[in-house]
């Protein structure tokens, strides 16, 4: 079958052309005018500059060049590259209905203009079907717009909510007259502000506080000193270091391991995601306090070795035939405790070293955005470090993929679980429910539902977190989290976190909690002899200072007990000039341990180093 290219024909016709409201459209046009323009022509200019602006926003100003244009069908006459050359007088041709060509902007942007040049719109009759989707990724394209061109051969302005995006693709679905897509323009424009306005770096640690903490290192000074040769001595840190990836994450509970494992169902890549994730950051720190690429190097080889293998982490099935419980219920755990030191190492090499490339972040964006988010972006039913770890990753996946509608879902979330995971008297008589998908969860106080997850305390006083009770390790996974998630705001500007005070009660939960909580560890650390992870004696001790709970878990839960207190401990203490007295004397107990154990573990890593005086 011999296929006709889309010819211009040289007969000069007179075609009447409508006039709309939209002046930005056909602007200057005349009803029954006759163009006296050939058909391979346009009606007035054929540069695009001397067109009305096609802004349909204020503040929609900045006229986009894209990296690229390409199509998925072209004639060699007539390639992607016309639609994106300023001029009328060019087109884009390809045959078949389905027909798109995509423009790739090279970083997302902030788009809130789009206008479309139409060969020969109106002029023989033809009206174009179309529709407008948008990508961040180039992989996923989500609908912006559809419909049908107008009768004209000027830019036609298409209305639509901005959004943020870096790939802009437009379909053709034919035309009135033939199966041909022509377009002469695709005219894209963005706000003058950044597309997210989100600062980079900008998880858990801006570029201000890398160059703060590598002065003090290049001087000698304390404690960062210290904190990065531990750094640097930890098995993390190896210079030959070698990720092992996945492709499939399996992880059950430790209390339900042993019986998946009889039941046939294998384990995978628990504690390779979580120690490779730790790995990657902290090369990442020490690439930009040392300047030694190969550093930087390595965490990118442990970040792509990982997104280019892994495709899923199981969490809500399988499951047991006896129970239906989840077989591997701790996905949603090493999706949070893996994916936030995964993102902190991407954010540093993305903005900060040069051999990481677009490729490197459209890999990365992808991962987190394809494997993570859908895990972590709703939190745990019953709120506690579950929710506030993955609350993290999910923050950090919107900031780190400038996503600005995810970035606004995750920070409703927090903004309650910030309350709600640690109790105020002016809660009331017990804490808030927690908040899964919009809605209160273990509200039924007969049943001792919210009583329940929190451990059942004796009673409730102010600064209890919710998993005291249950152990001082996972209370302060929880709380540390809030307080990472607190530092990440602020470093984006935003006030909506657990560093606000309450305005009407005048308090702030994070502070009573991490007063509160380190008295309880102080008094487990005066039990040990300033030992972690070891057991209490006697048998059934616990803090006798103010202790709400019925029991003491014999070993407070492991080292995380000791970890995570410096972020928040520098908000209050130092940026504020607020008395932390038993915080303060809890770092400084763990500022002179000397194991690389007492400062990195799951998702909490190096925050001495990272934060000791931080601006």
């Amino acid at each position: 079958m011999i296929h006709r290219k889309e010819n211009t024909l040289n007969l000069r016709t007179a075609v009447p052309t409508l006039c709309v409201a939209m002046a930005a459209v056909l602007a200057g046009c005349v009803v029954g005018a006759d163009t006296g323009a050939g058909e391979g022509s346009v009606t007035g200019s054929d540069e695009v500059g001397g067109q009305q602006s096609s802004s349909l926003s204020a503040g929609c100003t900045v006229l986009l060049t894209p990296a690229s244009l390409v199509a998925s069908v072209a004639q060699a006459e007539n390639p992607a590259a016309n639609v994106g050359d300023g001029s009328l007088a060019t087109r884009w041709s390809g045959r078949g209905k389905g027909a798109y060509v995509t423009a790739d902007l090279g970083a997302t942007q902030r788009i809130c203009g789009i206008s479309l040049g139409w060969y020969n719109s109106g002029v023989d009759g033809r009206i174009y079907d179309y529709a407008l989707s948008t990508s961040t990724d180039g992989s996923t394209f989500s609908p912006l717009s559809a419909g049908k061109s107008l009768p004209s051969t000027s830019l036609q302005p298409i209305e639509f909510e901005a959004v943020d995006a870096r790939y802009v693709r437009l379909t053709v679905n034919g035309n009135t007259v033939n199966d041909y897509a022509s377009v002469t323009e695709l005219q894209i424009t963005a706000s003058a502000a950044p597309a997210s306005a989100f600062v980079h770096p900008g998880i858990l640690v801006s570029k201000g506080q890398l160059d703060f903490v590598k002065t003090k290192i290049g001087g000698g000074a304390q404690p960062w000193t210290k904190e990065y040769q531990l750094a640097r001595g930890s098995r993390h840190a190896k210079r030959d270091y070698v990720a092992s990836p996945v492709p499939i994450v399996k992880c059950s509970t430790p209390g339900s391991k042993q019986k998946a494992i009889d039941m046939g169902y294998e384990q995978a890549g628990c504690s390779e995601i979580v120690d490779d994730a730790n790995a990657a950051y902290t090369q990442a720190l020490l690439w930009y306090y040392s300047g030694d690429a190969q550093y930087a190097e390595n965490a990118r080889r442990i970040l792509n070795a990982w997104a280019r293998t892994m495709t899923a982490i199981l969490f809500d099935q399988p499951r047991f035939p006896d129970t239906n419980g989840q077989v591997y219920a701790n996905g949603h755990f090493v999706a949070g405790w893996g994916g936030t030191n995964f993102l902190r190492a991407a954010e540093i090499l993305r903005y900060t070293y040069s051999g990481w490339t677009a490729e490197d972040t459209a890999l990365q964006e992808n991962h987190f955005k394809t494997v993570y988010w859908d895990l972590v972006k709703d939190g745990w039913t019953g709120g506690a470090n579950r929710t506030s770890v993955m609350n993290e990753t999910a923050l950090g996946i919107a900031i780190f993929t400038n996503d600005r509608e995810k970035y606004e879902y995750v920070v409703s979330q927090v903004e309650h679980s910030s309350k709600a995971m640690i109790y105020m008297p002016s809660d009331g008589g017990q804490p808030l429910y927690p908040m899964y998908q919009g809605r209160p969860r273990y509200t039924n106080d007969a049943k001792g539902d919210l009583a329940g997850i929190w451990s059942k305390p004796t009673r409730y006083i102010a600064g209890l977190e919710q998993e005291t009770c249950r152990d001082l390790g996972h209370m302060q996974m929880g709380t540390s989290s809030l307080a990472n998630m607190a530092e990440t705001l602020r470093i984006q500007g935003d006030a909506r976190s657990a560093y606000g005070d309450d305005p009407v009660h005048h308090e702030n939960r994070l502070r009573a909690a991490l007063e509160l909580n380190a008295d309880y560890v102080l008094q487990y650390l005066d039990n040990t002899g300033n030992r972690v992870g070891v057991k209490v004696t006697p048998a059934g001790w616990m803090p006798a200072r103010n202790w709400p709970c019925s029991s003491f878990a014999e070993t407070a839960g492991g080292g995380s007990a000791v970890m995570g207190w410096e972020i928040g401990y520098n908000e209050f203490r130092n940026r504020r000039g607020i008395g932390m007295p038993k915080t303060e004397e809890l770092i400084t107990r763990v500022r002179a341990m000397s194991s690389a154990g007492t400062r990195v573990g799951n998702h909490i890593g190096w925050e001495t180093l990272t934060h000791a005086g931080a601006p």
